[in-house]
């Protein structure tokens, strides 16, 4: 059983108080991920992780309304025994933003599911789940079209994997001038 599988068969067997709890914190967790991401980026991948940041603090602040009217209360607790995905590493080379990517795309693929779980297990909240889930696929859409870019012309076309990550004009903040300067 890969992570994805295990983290979202955990959470799918709480109750709703755990889920939110969990998942209120997941996306506080994602968003600052993407801050740093964004940090570290320049200017062109840099827009996409902000976007991703804002995404990721407007969910967190729906699941805290949600969760303040079903348990009269904005104290929420995190279950313990489910991880949140890390990276193993500092982003520092294309291959460690890969392996970034990696990790954000497996965070979002088990909010897509556990928010498509609950559309179908709670009728009363269904359309903000649904929305919620359709966020997540599109997060997750955008980073791996991101990722794959990176791997097949950085990777393969320019065999850039280790290089750091301002060997790229995606990372640079002065992109317009290496593209105006190329023969």
């Amino acid at each position: 059983m890969d992570i994805v599988e295990e983290i979202v068969d955990k959470i799918q067997s709480r109750s709703m108080k755990d889920i939110l709890g969990y998942f209120i914190a997941s996306e506080e967790d994602a968003s600052r991920k993407y801050r740093n991401m964004k940090e570290i980026s320049g200017e062109l991948v840099g827009g996409l992780f902000e976007a991703l940041a804002k995404d990721e603090e407007r969910h967190k602040k729906i699941l805290l309304v949600l969760y303040e009217k079903l348990f009269k209360t904005k104290e929420f607790n995190v279950p313990e025994d489910i991880p949140f995905l890390e990276s193993t590493e500092e982003i520092t080379t294309l291959s460690s933003f890969v392996e970034a990517l990696d990790v954000a795309i497996a965070n979002e693929e088990v909010a897509h599911r556990v928010y498509t779980l609950l559309a179908e297990r709670d009728e009363k909240h269904r359309d903000i789940f649904k929305y919620l889930a359709m966020q997540e696929k599109a997060h997750l859409q955008a980073i791996m079209l991101h990722k794959d870019y990176v791997e097949e012309v950085l990777f393969k076309e320019h065999e850039l994997s280790e290089k750091p990550l301002d060997t790229s004009f995606l990372f640079r903040g002065d992109w317009m001038h290496m593209i105006y300067n190329r023969r």
